[in-house]
């Protein structure tokens, strides 16, 4: 369970949730601060018939007890049949609009259902994506997405912007790798008329445009550094000035920024700290392989085809499972197009195959007698040692030492499991 909904107000009694309040006043602090720490907990409040003075009240107690108590749990303030206003106020947000507060909070609920859909995968990795995703629509400042080419960082980057208290606001997007660096600037800045040749009409920039908007800086790490000093300019004051302008201008924008170039050298460290309060890190695909069938099957499905990845023939199977995929979720949706026109999948593992791996070994073994008298069950046996220990140590931390599930993948009993666990934590002990 990703999340957990909370409902408070008669009109929201009819809404499926975990719990359900019929007063603000039934809703302890105590249930709250005992929740589970590993789930976040939305709480749905129908403002309607509270007076703003009781509301405000209960927000400052709940904003500094869950603060307090680290816990991860929001609120959603929902005023219905009033004037449209979606207002950010740290651990809650205050939602307005003329349909009804059930209507309200289905229309939340319904909309976070479909971004986290979005999010393909199931491993711990993606699990907590999402998860950070879900406390993003409470949170306003900048956030920077990491990751390889191809790992998606653009996909998060509208999700974000889709959850968040600026969704319906101006959103644009731009490649600082895409774009030469004197024609960058004046796409993020503008120009007034007359500040070169060419420059017949004032142009607004990007950065103007979105104001009280939201501002997705793509491989911000391609930006050049002095270009860099001027949007470090706007996140400490809000300021910015146009090519040929000597007046600053306002612009209240948020800024999203994406790189795989998370280097000083490539970012000025000042303006690193100011854009990576929040960071989401991308796993690379051939770090998470067992999202792979997730993501062909979701892809088939959205074009209307039956098959899955378990009804391919085997060889197709392992090809998909076995590449590295340097281009990451890119190049799998190529290799899906590739199969889906052609029926086949040209692209070559980049691993040595296993009859390498196994030539490798073989000269190994026989050196290692003839150098040190090593006999060859003595030595093959140290390599299954050392191969067994490698891989329960990379699957062990993947599967949070999961004895069931350890046992499942080893095809060895729990006991055996928990023994050759320790033998290992015993190895790097000592």
């Amino acid at each position: 369970m990703l999340y957990n909904t909370i409902m408070v107000g008669e009109n929201l009694k009819e809404i499926e949730a975990s719990k359900y309040f019929n007063t603000l006043y039934d809703l302890d602090f105590d249930f709250l601060v005992n929740l589970d720490r590993n789930t976040s907990n939305i709480i749905f409040i129908d403002s309607t018939n509270y007076k703003k003075e009781e509301l405000d009240d209960w927000l400052y107690a709940f904003s500094n007890i869950i603060l307090i108590n680290n816990s991860p749990i929001r609120a959603f303030i929902i005023k219905g049949y009033s004037k449209e206003e979606n207002e950010f106020k740290g651990h809650y947000r205050i939602v307005s609009s003329y349909k009804s507060p059930r209507q309200l909070t289905e229309e939340i609920i319904k909309n976070l259902e479909k971004q986290l859909a979005k999010v393909s995968g199931n491993t711990e990795e993606v699990i907590e994506i999402k998860k950070m995703l879900i406390l993003s629509m409470f949170y306003d400042g900048s956030i920077m997405i990491l990751g390889e080419t191809g790992t998606g960082k653009n996909h998060i980057a509208d999700i974000i912007v889709n959850l968040s208290p600026r969704g319906t606001n101006n959103y644009y997007s731009i490649n600082c790798a895409a774009i030469p660096e004197n024609l960058l600037e004046s796409e993020l800045f503008g120009y007034k008329k007359g500040a070169f040749t060419g420059a017949n009409t004032d142009k607004k920039g990007l950065v103007e445009l979105a104001n009280n908007g939201t501002l997705f800086l793509n491989e911000i790490g391609d930006m050049p550094l002095n270009l860099q000093a001027k949007i470090l300019s706007i996140t400490e004051n809000e300021e910015f000035y146009k090519i040929g302008s000597t007046k600053p201008q306002k612009s209240n924008v948020r800024f999203l920024t994406a790189t795989h170039k998370f280097t000083e050298e490539h970012l000025r460290r000042d303006l690193l700290f100011r854009l990576s309060a929040i960071r989401f890190e991308i796993p690379p695909l051939r770090k998470r392989k067992e999202d792979i069938k997730n993501i062909f099957d979701k892809i088939l499905e959205s074009k209307g085809y039956l098959l899955r990845f378990e009804g391919l023939p085997s060889k197709l199977k392992e090809a998909f499972i076995e590449y590295d995929y340097p281009g990451n979720i890119r190049e799998l949706l190529n290799m899906i197009e590739e199969y889906l026109a052609m029926n086949i999948v040209i692209r070559k593992r980049k691993k040595e195959s296993n009859e390498n791996y196994i030539n490798l070994i073989k000269e190994d073994t026989i050196s290692s007698y003839i150098a040190g008298g090593i006999k060859y069950k003595e030595f093959l046996q140290r390599v299954y040692k050392n191969s067994l220990n490698a891989v329960l140590k990379e699957r062990g931390e993947k599967l949070n030492y999961d004895l069931k599930k350890l046992s499942e993948e080893f095809g060895l009993t729990t006991r055996r499991i928990r023994d050759l666990l320790a033998e290992l934590k015993d190895q790097s002990d000592s």
